[in-house]
């Protein structure tokens, strides 16, 4: 039976991460920081989406809206990858407004301010990446999208996992013990139990 959970969405978040940070790595060596590499952006994000796709078949998130919806999404987010990184203007960073946008439209359809909000950081990023032509701004710009994404993937996991409990040091033989008494402690009038 598989279960459905919105914390499940913490493996494209992750893959999307690892997208930019390596678009960064690309962009730092090759382009000197200006913008980003138009042309991994549109591999990159058919690798990420496939895998991303294989993991929500077999660990579904909600899916509130209608399926037809979420096709549309999948087909609108890759031709506005391809056309967006034919558009010499954006300085390579077309597709990364189209990654941007489908991460919000996303979170939408699963009503999860957490996506939405990501999304538009992710969005704005871009454009601003795509507008400014400094150097490293591109890398600065890449930087904020992968701390978003990081951000976003450690919260579903989170969600969906919960947080590890750390483990405390102590005597076998106290398990199990709530409170400590020393015989030879004098007790408090509150703390004695009558006889």
């Amino acid at each position: 039976m598989k279960t459905r959970h919105v914390g499940n969405n913490w493996v494209p978040m992750l893959g999307l991460s690892f997208l930019f940070l390596v678009s960064l790595a690309i962009s730092m060596v090759a382009e000197k920081g200006n913008g980003a590499d138009a042309r991994f952006f549109v591999a990159g994000a058919i690798v990420v989406g496939a895998l991303s796709a294989a993991w929500l078949w077999k660990h579904p998130s909600w899916w509130l809206a209608p399926r037809n919806h979420y096709l549309y999404l999948a087909g609108g987010t890759g031709l506005g990858i391809v056309l967006f990184a034919l558009i010499p203007f954006l300085n390579g960073a077309g597709p990364w407004l189209a990654i941007g946008a489908a991460v919000a439209v996303y979170g939408r359809f699963e009503q999860l301010r957490l996506l939405v909000t990501v999304g538009g950081a992710v969005a704005v990023t871009g454009f601003l990446a795509a507008v400014i032509h400094v150097d490293v701004l591109g890398g600065a710009m890449h930087l904020v999208a992968v701390g978003a994404l990081a951000f976003a993937a450690n919260k579903l996991y989170v969600l969906r996992h919960g947080r590890r409990r750390e483990s405390q040091d102590s005597d076998p033989g106290f398990i199990g013990s709530f409170e400590e008494f020393d015989p030879n402690e004098p007790q408090s009038p509150l703390s004695r139990t009558p006889r």
